[in-house]
């Protein structure tokens, strides 16, 4: 039934997509719009996309009409007047959204026509996001308190600054052309190379000069505000490193553990003052710092926006904060906010409550560049380094950062306990004043080295609680070194969250020993369901966490199910685009009858969106984890990408029927500056494989090659698995030939995997999703329907106006390499490009 609109003057809404994936953006905001986009057509509105994100799946939704376009202001504006555009979505975007809108705001002309509304803020909020001065002495004025800050235009207007401000100083870019980066100068002779090279991220050439609150505690609260001021808070999370280290470089911890309750109250009352003060409808995330000697609060950051503790929140709550915020910034009240009946009716409007504790640990990429030959800059300050983030869900802080480690590092060598065993005191000193991605680890070793609580909370200014935790954690795990493996010893380790793996270590065993002790022990994990109310009322709860308790919330939801192990956290080459990947293939199989289970870490992965699959588990991805889900739900077959080779082998092994989605282990290395990769791209079904389009590849980028391969004879090429191909070759030549000589592809050629980046982007600019072909190619092989879908699209399959490129992420920014990354193998994201604009 056709539902009216909250304003029938609003009916045609344009969301602004977020572009590229970087450091900080890791496609939340795609998977926000995703999500959305359904309820919001189903009440009446008319809705439009826009984006240039080669691994958007919100692009491929049928619930709007799509647009590939490059994100600039003049676009836009067409795209208004020629859809008729009522109201556009900024805040879906990101902060990216919000700024594009703020100039498309100041360049909107009578000549335009009607501008359309902006959903969520005012445009005064929106130009007061972009002058952090103003914003300052509005938040100011009502009684709240922030760094003071100073705006400056040239170096000796913030060389005269320096005579009254005294050391560390935070400085960053006012009306920022990109992403806000902060940088904190700690000695003199940084500060006029600081000051030029953040003037330059200044779309007006204007720096913003603080004193640095380096040392202190730093939460984030984020709340939802309606059209009529009511304000709830979705949750708290608090960083274990205190401010002067990146939120995302941290180690966070929800719920809050460290500060009382009269003091978390008080933050909660000035988010919903930031809240109410900017006007905004929909979510506020609001970060502060505290003093805890003085108790004094400072708001350093406003982000009333869709960022990544806007899905890391959802997540780990149940509560489905991108429905809500969607309704509310097109007008809704809270209390009128529809939600899918598998939540309860008064979902909406009740605070979540966690009776589970949930650890972010930040991911780096920094071994995959070291094993390239790239050296980075290891040292953890105010500027982003991580690339990603995996979750560990426990029902104490110790099961829960075990497991976080576990997700997030299952392949890192600096994490290991032999790496910790050879670190010198000297550097072990070093590092905790300076330090580096092994954090938690280190803290763990100085801990064994007999370093105290005190001193070392003292040294990294973090909350003394957590060395108290870290040497429970100690005490058992030399329980369990010293001990047998017994019933009493696995129960105490497993609800510490110890993966069988290292029980194996501890006990000079194996595997399967350990899995076989906890089966005749009768240790094995139970189910938790993630609800917004801990259970208090009756929803039909699809996320879980294991931990080790009597009660099993979890049933299986099918005898005929299928599980998908997602691909964790994101890393660099193309771990968005496995987001992507795993999605569609969800996607499919639900659309094909079956149940679909899906195994994930990482809050930013749309593969984890609640509509998507029947069940979700919260879990690392090692086997342990695996066959305990397995155990759980006995699915027919397991889907697993490629380059987990290892956990194939393992689930192999065990007699599990496992489903391998072609990946290569590591991301291809692009090809010279001085040549260029060519590829015939193919889709084999199993039985036959079909030529589908020549794409040429220089570095960062690809295009398509407007060639006719259709016949191209592929009789002595042995393909292992359905999926996509490449057969590739390279040549010295740089140019972008309009046709090219063939080679003998079963000669003169190697095969590989498509990588995921390009089976994305091919789908979009093709029109036809490559994953989906192979999802349906599992049941013994294309139909008649399927065949003739992939013969239909056969004329569109050669050329096209649009290249993906992979070159813009500036690392030198965030990384400091001592040479070139390679962008086409360490890309963070890439973006699709009109060949006439470039």
């Amino acid at each position: 039934m056709y539902k009216r609109t909250t304003d029938e003057n609003l009916k045609r809404i344009l969301f602004l997509g977020a572009g590229e994936t970087d450091f900080g953006m890791q496609g939340e905001n795609d998977a926000a719009i995703y999500q959305v986009l359904p309820i919001l057509k189903s009440q009446g509105y008319r809705l439009f996309l826009v984006d240039d994100n080669p691994y958007s799946m919100a692009l491929e939704s049928s619930e709007a009409e799509t647009i590939v376009s490059t994100l600039t202001v003049q676009n836009i504006k067409s795209i208004i007047k020629e859809k008729q555009i009522d109201a556009v979505f900024p805040g879906f975007a990101g902060i990216r959204g919000i700024r594009l809108w703020q100039q498309i705001i100041s360049e909107w002309r009578e000549t335009d026509g009607a501008r359309p509304v902006g959903l969520g803020m005012p445009d005064s909020t929106v130009e007061l996001l972009n002058d952090s001065a103003a914003l300052f002495e509005r938040l100011e004025s009502a009684g709240l308190s922030m760094p003071r800050a100073t705006i400056v235009r040239n170096q000796t207007e913030a060389n005269e600054l320096l005579r009254d401000l005294e050391l560390p100083l935070l400085v960053r870019a006012h009306n920022p052309a990109a992403g806000t980066t902060r940088k904190i100068v700690r000695r003199l002779d940084d500060f006029e190379d600081t000051i030029d090279q953040v003037m330059s991220q200044s779309l007006t050439g204007e720096v913003v000069i603080s004193k640095a609150i380096n040392g202190l505690k730093e939460i984030s609260i984020l709340v939802l505000r309606d059209t009529n001021g009511n304000c709830m808070q979705v949750g708290a999370t608090e960083d274990m490193d205190p401010v002067g280290i990146h939120t995302a470089d941290s180690l966070s911890v929800a719920p809050v553990l460290t500060i009382s309750d009269q003091v978390l109250q008080e933050m909660r009352s000035q988010a919903f003052l930031v809240a109410n003060i900017l006007n905004i409808q929909g979510p506020v995330h609001v970060q502060l710092a505290l003093n805890e000697k003085t108790n004094q609060l400072y708001i350093i950051k406003v982000s009333p926006y869709l960022d990544n503790l806007t899905n890391r929140m959802a997540l780990m709550t149940g509560y489905p904060v991108m429905l809500v915020a969607a309704q509310l910034a097109a007008g809704r009240a809270i209390q009128d906010v529809e939600l899918p009946d598998s939540y309860h009716a008064k979902t909406a409007m009740m605070e979540p409550v966690m009776d589970h504790i949930v650890v972010k640990l930040p991911v780096f990429s920094f071994g995959d560049l070291k094993a390239a030959g790239v050296e980075v800059n290891r040292q953890l300050n105010s500027i982003q380094k991580s690339v990603g983030s995996a979750l560990g869900f426990g029902r104490t802080f110790t099961e829960a950062m075990e497991k976080a480690i576990r997700a997030a590092h299952f392949n890192n060598r600096s994490f290991s306990p032999k790496y910790m065993k050879n670190v010198s005191d000297d550097e072990l000193i070093q590092q905790l004043i300076h330090p580096h991605d092994n954090r938690v680890l280190l803290l763990v070793e100085a801990l064994r080295r007999g370093y105290e609580v005190d001193e070392l909370a003292e040294l990294t200014k973090i909350d003394e609680f957590y060395f108290y935790q870290l040497k429970q954690l100690l005490k058992i795990e030399s329980q369990i070194v010293d001990g047998e493996a017994s019933q009493e010893m696995l129960s105490v380790a497993k609800q510490s969250g110890l993966s069988d793996g290292l029980l194996a270590r501890f006990w000079q065993t194996d595997f399967q020993s350990i899995r076989a002790l906890a089966k005749q022990s009768g240790v094995v994990p139970t189910y938790k369901a993630l609800e917004p109310s801990a259970g208090e009322f009756p929803e039909n709860a699809h996320q879980f966490f294991a931990t080790f308790e009597e009660e099993n919330e979890s049933e299986p939801v099918s005898d005929k199910s299928i599980l998908l192990v997602g691909a964790g956290a994101f890393r660099m080459g193309d771990g968005a685009a496995a987001g992507y990947v795993t999605s569609v293939v969800l996607s499919e199989l639900r659309k094909l009858g079956y149940k679909t289970v899906i195994m994930n870490n990482n809050a930013a992965d749309a593969s984890l969106l609640p509509h998507l699959s029947d069940k979700q588990y919260l879990e690392p991805l090692e086997v342990s984890d695996v066959m305990a889900v397995v155990d759980q739900e006995h699915p027919e077959a397991i889907v697993v990408t490629g380059n987990r080779r290892k956990l194939i082998e393992a689930l192999v092994a065990l007699g599990q029927k496992v489903i391998v989605l072609p990946k290569e282990k590591h991301q291809p290395a692009g090809p010279e500056k001085d040549e260029s990769e060519f590829a015939l791209n193919i889709f084999y079904d199993g039985e036959q494989a079909y030529p589908l389009v020549l794409t040429q590849h220089q570095e960062g980028e690809v295009r398509l090659i407007d060639q006719d391969v259709f016949d191209a004879d592929l009789s002595g090429i042995k393909l292992p698995y359905s999926g996509v191909y490449q057969l590739i070759w390279r040549e010295k030549r740089t140019d972008w030939p309009a046709e090219v000589s063939l080679p003998n592809f079963a000669v003169d050629t190697w095969l590989r995997p498509m990588p995921f980046g390009e089976i994305a982007f091919l789908s979009k600019i093709l029109q036809l999703s490559l994953i989906r072909l192979v999802v349906r190619s599992w049941k013994g092989g294309l139909d008649g329907s399927d065949l003739e879908a992939l013969v239909a699209h056969m004329p569109a399959l050669r050329g096209s106006d649009f290249a993906m490129v992979s070159d813009r992420t500036d690392f030198d920014l965030h990384l400091k390499p001592d040479s070139p990354i390679d962008s086409t193998r360490f890309e963070m994201g890439a973006k699709m490009i009109r060949l006439q604009e470039n």
